[in-house]
């Protein structure tokens, strides 16, 4: 070989890693653990560059039977130049899990709740078990103003995750029908589908287009209006086991006015098939009075002070909370989200609801993977 030949193979070299080493800095994990011995733990973390989030759901064993279903928790971190990664669950202070990522697997120790400087090892590796399915992340960020070279004119700006799936052992027709669901939540019913990348970047166009088109020809500096946009889309996976995944899509959109609007949805896949799991395909047809019951209860507990008896004293527009269809699934119950105004006013946010399969396990539709899930043990 000569020398030429040589430097050109090593520049190849080293340009597939730089691009292998990037390509790393985006991805989804499906993990299985355990913390101590009698802890078994299921999580799901997407990672953008040294960003870390996502959920973990843990399962207490007793006398080698599993006896308890925790909550999923929502986590995020940082992962540190030594391959320290740190997580905490959204909103507490302190962190509860410091350790080790070894890209597949994660080796440290996890605080006990509600105990000072008390800790247990955590082992996790990712695994892809018959039932759940492997993904891969795109990502996007950018920004264009509204009128090229004007310095510090209105800007719109643009982010967006997409988590996409892998070819496994699904079958075709299956693993299509997925992806259909996912570019039509993700994109829209109307918008071309085609690769992720292709149609990220034809979103990416499309959202520029709208953004010029609506605003140069009113635009007026002098009139104190704000032409800044702002939009944000992007997705985690909240259950990936026994032939069920459940999705959920944030989207965040700010076209100028007091205040930008986010929506939360879900999509809950049977594997088995490739189709969603609606509500009437989850709850039997006599369930809407009981989950109304179950829901207002909860949603009182939630936010009623010792003064306020009903919904509508608090600021609620309803006095009772009807089963909606934008429903989520985890491990151990299904959650209901509302939309803002939906039952309540903006400050509320996006109030929802969790149940738990222990209070709702009668009423889950039997032959789908939901009803299976809920007749494991939930003591």
């Amino acid at each position: 070989m000569n020398i030429k030949s040589y430097f050109l193979l090593v520049l190849i070299l080293s340009t597939f890693g730089v691009w292998a080493q990037k390509a790393n800095n985006k991805s989804y994990h499906r993990m299985e653990g355990n913390i101590g011995d009698d802890i078994e733990v299921k999580a799901n973390f997407i990672r953008l560059f040294d960003k870390f989030e996502g959920n973990y759901q843990y399962r207490f064993k007793e006398n080698n039977a599993t006896t308890f279903y925790g909550k999923m928790l929502e986590m995020e971190g940082r992962l540190l130049k030594n391959d320290s990664l740190y997580l905490k669950e959204y909103g507490a202070d302190d962190y509860s899990f410091k350790g080790i990522w070894g890209g597949d697997s994660f080796k440290g120790r996890w605080r006990i709740p509600d105990e000072d400087n008390e800790y247990m090892d955590v082992l996790l590796k990712e695994y892809y078990p018959a039932g759940s399915l492997p993904f891969d992340v795109f990502y996007l960020s950018s920004e264009e103003k509204l009128i090229e070279n004007k310095k510090n004119g209105p800007v719109a700006t643009l982010e967006l995750t997409l988590v996409y799936p892998k070819n496994n052992f699904l079958q075709p027709n299956i693993l299509d029908s997925v992806k259909h669901i996912i570019n039509t939540s993700f994109f829209g019913d109307k918008f071309l589908q085609t690769s992720p990348e292709k149609m990220i970047t034809g979103f990416e166009k499309e959202y520029y287009n709208k953004y010029k088109n609506s605003n140069l020809d009113l635009y007026d500096e002098t009139s104190g209006a704000s032409f800044n946009w702002s939009s944000s889309n992007s997705m985690s996976v909240l259950y990936n086991s026994d032939y069920m995944i459940c999705l959920e899509y944030q989207k965040y959109a700010y076209t100028g006015g007091a205040h930008g609007m986010t929506n939360i949805s879900y999509d809950i896949i049977n594997l088995n098939n490739g189709k969603v799991l609606t509500y009437s395909d989850i709850f039997i047809d006599s369930s809407d009075s009981l989950l109304t019951s179950l829901l207002t209860q909860k949603m009182v507990a939630k936010y009623k002070t010792k003064n306020e008896a009903t919904l509508k004293q608090v600021g609620f527009f309803v006095d009772e909370i009807k089963p909606n269809r934008n429903i989520y699934i985890t491990g151990n119950g299904i959650g209901f989200k509302y939309a803002a105004y939906e039952i309540a006013p903006y400050a509320y946010g996006l109030p929802e609801v969790f149940l738990n399969f222990t209070e709702i396990k009668d009423i889950i539709k039997p032959g789908t993977p939901v009803y299976r899930l809920s007749r494991q043990k939930q003591d």
